[in-house]
């Protein structure tokens, strides 16, 4: 079973080496769908580790990702703060754009573009975030 990897700094103008990391990865695998989806709602699990998990940005996310039978599964991993994006409550999509707080869709688009988006802590490990999304091989 193939593994891919990729370690990077914590600092925003990596999030298109991430984008091409998880569409070669894809391609290497032999997916053809999904691509766009999937590298969205990684640029925005990324993206919040960089702008909330480290102080003054510094620090180091893990990717790897994976396919389990038919699920490409990608795992992050980083020593910020703790932060669990499954506990946030979905936004209000009905309310009046004056009523509505700024941010929060990030996580939402995670959530619905994947299939399953899962997250523990461990004192040693740090943050684990990982996303499953059902595909074909092509």
């Amino acid at each position: 079973m193939d593994d891919f990897k990729l370690k990077i700094d914590s600092r925003l103008e990596n999030l298109a080496v991430i984008a091409d990391f998880i569409a070669t990865t894809m391609a290497q695998l032999g997916i053809e769908e999904s691509i766009f989806e999937i590298q969205t709602a990684v640029d925005e699990a990324c993206t919040n580790i960089m702008k909330y998990a480290y102080e003054e940005g510094k620090g180091i996310i893990n990717i790897s990702c994976e396919l389990r039978d038919n699920d490409f599964v990608i795992t992050i991993r980083d020593k910020g703060k703790p932060f669990d994006p499954t506990s946030i409550a979905l936004p209000d999509l009905e309310a009046d754009w004056s009523e509505r707080k700024i941010g929060g869709l990030g996580i939402y688009m995670m959530r619905k573009l994947m299939d399953e988006v899962s997250y523990s802590f461990d004192a040693e490990k740090g943050n684990t975030l990982i996303m499953r999304k059902r595909v074909l091989k092509g």
